[in-house]
């Protein structure tokens, strides 16, 4: 059967639209809002435990990033320096790790931030380093071993109410099938490592508790 070329291209385009929206950087800002509103509840100490927490898990992997564009750009690398080029690589997924976990954990240690927020980056960072481990032999998907682990944080956090978000798991996992960027087997083996590796941190470390 034929399918229209318009069709898939759109097909495309909201499978693009929905991997972006459900993107772990995305979804990360209202987990942390929610653990800190658990914790503190005032909006002002929420918007900055909020904003010490994510700030720096974004911009110091955002700049590993952009040094790795720069030495290709100047060695004259045709490849772009992008996300995927950094998940394929399983060094480079474990230096992001540490980039992405190392400073908001340390600041939320040192200044006495929300103890969820604590153990929620520790969570998510130990899931990138056992993806790292992972990817040696096999792919698994960055995207939903994140978002995976971030559901459950909210599950250990608030309980049955949180099973309002699971409908995001199957949505994101269609549109980075229908994106070719996993097959099921990747998809299925990053929701299980996701799942595996930061109940085990979240249970450890008592979040919610």
């Amino acid at each position: 059967m034929h399918i229209p070329e318009e069709k898939t291209a759109r097909g495309q385009s909201i499978a693009r639209l929905i991997s972006n929206l459900i993107h772990p950087y995305v979804v990360l800002i209202p987990v942390l809002a929610l653990a800190a509103f658990q914790e503190v509840g005032e909006p002002l100490e929420i918007f900055k435990w909020t904003a010490l927490s994510y700030v720096p898990a974004l911009l110091f992997p955002t700049i590993h990033m952009k040094v790795l564009g720069m030495i290709a750009s100047r060695r004259g690398d045709p490849e772009k320096v992008s996300r995927t080029f950094v998940r394929e690589r399983p060094l480079q997924l474990f230096i992001m790790a540490v980039f992405f976990g190392m400073p908001p954990a340390l600041i939320l240690y040192f200044l006495d931030g929300p103890k969820d927020m604590l153990i929620i980056i520790l969570g998510i960072t130990l899931v990138m380093v056992v993806l790292s481990l992972v990817n040696l032999a096999h792919r698994a998907s960055f995207h939903l071993a994140m978002i995976t682990a971030m559901l459950a944080a909210l599950w250990f956090m608030f309980g049955p109410v949180s099973l309002v978000t699971l409908p995001l798991l199957p949505v994101l996992s269609l549109s980075r099938y229908k994106l070719g960027m996993h097959t099921p087997p990747q998809l299925v083996s990053g929701f299980f490592i996701g799942l595996a590796v930061s109940a085990g941190v979240f249970i450890g470390l008592g979040l919610g508790a």
